[in-house]
């Protein structure tokens, strides 16, 4: 196995002055694997949230110190950059200077197979995690709101506008505005690049952060792909547990093509994503409550409300449990991966293009992020077209 090389104690210079990338051995897979396997204490949590932020280019050591202050894990910052420049040594992770971190191909491979019984069920405490974090006011319209963020090629824009619209009429999404972010700009921590557009739509977190608040804590069961006809719920045709996955469910049925959001929008019926939670029956209450205030504000996504102890489209619910359907922000995505899926065969986690030059959409370069974002930075859905040629016609002027 290759050896480390002694680590020196790192000064105030920049670290790549310290460590230079150039000249430093490959170490072979199997020897990073077993380097990974003994010092998996110091290495294994960084790695971890390294590869749980793939939408960050880069990850600095302040957030890294913040993600493990979070788990519990007390460690400098003299310390943590101490073991980075091991791991870089090794060719576990690059080093930009003082702009971050991110894994190698040879970490990425290495850390998606160590660190997968870690990850399972890491889905369910991201999302409980993000719901802590909102502050959303249905009545004063502000605060912060959990989002669904793509990064879109502007070639799918004119078809994403139609796909939207067609969406959030039909009352599949969750409320009725979305965030809009123009090439340079940032969106959930990431720049969008040029030719391309970012977009933002509230997940059902929104709407658990508002029960929360208010008095009816809900409990994430599964995500489940659900059958509507009429645009009512009528049943899940599928479901994944989030508490045994590494992935999100719904992204699942997204990239298995299993959805068929467009026809449930224009039609009245189709398969779409949603998420399936749990209430305390005593929450029953305020539950209904804020069911009807976001009626009657015209902020869909509460799909569906049980009853105490009774099974919600044939599925059990705890005793003293009240199940609850909620719609999901993934819907729009899913809906314009349908309109171009023929395009989508053989997926490459870049943004492939045609022979004759157009690009082809796929769905691991416009991967959904999930976080939160200011509710007053958003726009009617019905604004979004207006914008989106707008940044079109700025661009062919260029």
């Amino acid at each position: 196995m290759t050896p480390f090389k002694e680590i020196v104690p790192l000064s105030d210079a920049d670290e790549d002055e310290v460590f230079p990338a150039s000249g430093r051995p490959t170490v072979p897979p199997g020897d990073l694997r077993e380097l990974v396997r003994l010092h998996g204490d110091r290495f294994q949590p960084i790695l971890a949230i390294l590869r749980d932020q793939p939408w960050k280019e880069l990850v600095t050591s302040r957030e890294l110190i913040d993600a493990l202050s979070a788990q519990g894990r007390d460690l400098s910052e003299r310390t943590l950059r101490l073991y980075l420049a091991e791991m870089a040594d090794v060719g576990l992770i690059e080093r930009h200077g003082r702009r971050g971190y991110r894994l190698t191909a040879a970490g990425i491979e290495v850390t998606r197979e160590l660190t997968i019984s870690r990850r399972l069920g890491s889905i369910l405490y991201r999302m409980e995690e993000t719901t802590c974090q909102l502050s959303f006011d249905l009545a004063t319209g502000r605060g912060l709101v959990s989002i669904n963020a793509y990064v879109i090629p502007r070639e799918f824009l004119v078809s994403l506008c139609d796909e939207l619209e067609a969406v959030f009429k039909a009352g599949l999404a969750v409320g009725s505005q979305v965030l809009f972010a123009a090439p340079g700009e940032d969106i959930l921590g990431r720049q969008v690049p040029e030719g391309c557009i970012g977009l933002g739509t509230m997940c059902s977190l929104t709407l658990a952060g508002m029960l929360m608040r208010r008095g009816a804590p809900t409990h994430p069961i599964f995500g489940g792909l659900l059958h509507v006809e009429n645009g009512k719920p009528q049943h899940f045709l599928e479901m994944i547990r989030y508490d045994a996955t590494t992935l999100s469910p719904n992204e699942v049925f997204i990239r298995a093509n299993f959805t068929s959001v467009s026809q449930a929008a224009t039609t009245g019926t189709g398969a779409i994503t949603a998420s399936f939670r749990e209430v305390p029956m005593s929450a029953l209450p305020a539950l209904r409550s804020i069911e009807q205030e976001c009626r009657d504000a015209g902020f869909p996504g509460i799909m569906l409300v049980g009853r105490p102890g009774q099974p919600v489209m044939n599925v059990p619910v705890h005793e003293g449990r009240v199940g609850l359907v909620l719609s999901t922000g993934l819907n729009p995505l899913a809906s314009l991966w349908e309109h171009h899926r023929l395009s989508n065969q053989g997926a490459q986690p870049t943004l492939a293009r045609t022979q004759r030059g157009s690009a082809a959409l796929r769905l691991d370069f416009s991967r959904p992020m999930v976080g939160p974002a200011p509710y007053e930075h958003f726009i009617p859905y019905q604004d979004f077209r207006r914008r989106a040629t707008a940044q079109l016609a700025a661009s062919s002027g260029r």
